[in-house]
């Protein structure tokens, strides 16, 4: 049951201000377990009253992967954070088809900004298949990365063309902060990595959850889009 537009405001800031305590908290040298989940939790349970349904799965996929990584756990990790991807998968393709498509048939600078983000992804996922999964150590655990850069890239990709500054920039960051983990965790560590991996990783998903309630700025303050 979602929250009328009369307590939804009220109920995003509160969430956002939850959100931002527990993500406070995995930076604070205190020893609690699985604290890294905690704000992903907070998200998970308020979405249940504020985003479509493919974003309260990702939610709680998302944060059934940051458990499996408290745990030391990486392939179920790597799963659940594809399952969260696919859930966005199908929320931005629904949405892009319903919101999207028929102004794209019909813009020129549309259909060229699509197929350059189709480029850009491409070549992101050479990359990542030609520098990272190379050093992965097992034939299995290869197989596993190469189908989430895959996932984790069309997710990208798909929220990139909603025309929305928000969605474009939450997916930026958690691709981002998952190319630091896989490049701290396979090819070289990466001086400060807690940071440039968690930061972005709890940005992008807070930017992912607020974009999809169906609270708004006010026009005037919202980035112009093409």
């Amino acid at each position: 049951m979602k929250l009328s537009e009369k307590y939804l405001r009220p109920a995003v800031f509160m969430t956002t201000g939850l959100f931002a305590i527990f993500a406070i908290l995995y930076f604070i040298p205190v020893n609690i377990p699985h604290k890294i989940a905690f704000p992903l939790i907070v998200l998970s349970v308020a979405s249940f009253w504020m985003v479509p349904y493919q974003i309260v799965l990702a939610m709680l996929f998302s944060a059934a992967g940051d458990y499996m990584g408290s745990c030391g756990n990486f392939m179920f990790q790597l799963g659940f954070f594809a399952a969260a991807h696919l859930c966005f998968i199908l929320y931005f393709y629904s949405r892009f088809k319903e919101k999207i498509l028929e102004k794209a048939r019909k813009s020129s600078i549309m259909k060229g900004f699509i197929f350059l983000v189709v480029i850009c992804i491409t070549a992101l996922i050479y990359f990542c298949i030609t520098v990272i999964v190379p050093m992965v150590p097992e034939q299995g655990a290869k197989a596993a990365v190469i189908t989430y850069i895959v996932i984790i890239s069309l997710m990208f990709s798909g929220s990139l063309v909603q025309r929305s500054t928000l969605y474009a920039l939450g997916g930026t960051l958690f691709v981002f902060s998952d190319f630091i983990l896989a490049w701290n965790k396979f090819v070289e560590p990466i001086e400060a990595e807690r940071y440039l991996i968690m930061i972005p990783y709890y940005l992008g998903q807070w930017l992912l959850f607020v974009r999809s309630t169906n609270y708004r700025i006010h026009t005037d303050l919202r980035i112009k889009r093409f």
